[in-house]
């Protein structure tokens, strides 16, 4: 009982058990690196519009949608876009509704940075 870790506490669980655990764990948690849009400045490098003339020739990757334009940026940069579009739906949305009520964008992410 020597290598178990306050008696009974933790249902005989030996050191020789948690400790190369979470050795792995940490080891996994050094791995992980920031996924693209999670960084203010990779937000910062989408470019939201209303003019699909800035999109032209480059590459859909999809749709992000959110009520506030920098998640919005930061949802384009995750897909990898640096041109979000936004739709004429969303537009249309805005200009219908009341300047304090909150209304979702919706906006087509493009590539056009490898393209030109």
């Amino acid at each position: 009982m020597a290598d178990t870790l306050m008696g009974e506490g933790l249902h005989g669980m030996s050191a020789r058990t948690i400790v190369p655990a979470c050795l792995l764990g940490l080891l996994l948690a050094g791995c992980v690196s920031a996924l693209p849009g999670e960084d203010l400045a990779d937000a910062a490098r989408v470019r939201v519009t209303i003019d699909r003339e800035l999109a032209r020739d480059c590459a859909f990757l999809g749709m992000a949608s959110d009520t506030n334009e920098t998640d919005l940026q930061r949802k384009a940069a995750w897909l990898g876009g640096d041109v979000a579009v936004v739709t004429l739906a969303s537009q249309e949305a805005r200009a219908e509704t009341s300047w304090y009520k909150s209304v979702t964008s919706t906006a087509e992410v493009f590539r056009c940075e490898a393209v030109r």
